[in-house]
């Protein structure tokens, strides 16, 4: 289940920042916040608590495991490490347990000139194009956005 909580109608501006926590997935302590009302059921740990202690009276798997955490983690691991390095590296699993062959299924890349390719695309609420774009000789990663119509 996706769960969008970061519009949830409660809106307030601070300028003061006290240096503390101010919410769960708050981005700043000043500004406008919009502050979840209910934390712990919008970001999902009361399903997650449900399904894990239903996997234990079952005695069956819940829907994510310890090893799609492992996954997840040598994903974001990789995240970073391509952060520091300022360039695309590779996701290293000393576990694997998915087929031996894996085949790398990529959408097209979109040229977008002889200088970038296309990351990624998103369509904005406001009806402007938001295109993440690499540099395919430095690998510097800029954002271009096309307006509207």
């Amino acid at each position: 289940m996706v769960r969008s909580f970061l519009r949830t109608g409660f809106e307030m501006f601070t300028k003061i920042g006290l240096g503390g926590y101010v919410a769960e997935k708050a981005e700043q302590e000043t500004g406008w916040l919009f502050p979840v009302g209910d934390e712990v059921n919008e970001l999902g740990y009361s399903d997650m608590f449900v399904d894990v202690f239903n996997a234990i009276d079952s005695k069956a798997e819940p829907m994510e495991t310890f090893y799609d955490g492992y996954v997840v983690n040598e994903i974001i691991d990789a995240c970073y490490r391509s952060a520091k390095e300022k360039a695309w590296v590779p996701i290293t699993l000393d576990v694997w347990r998915g087929k031996d062959k894996v085949e790398m299924i990529h959408e097209e890349k979109r040229v977008i000139s002889d200088k970038y390719e296309l990351v990624k695309e998103e369509r904005m609420p406001n009806g402007d194009l938001k295109l993440i774009l690499r540099d395919k000789s430095s690998g510097a990663i800029i954002e271009q956005i096309e307006k509207g119509k």
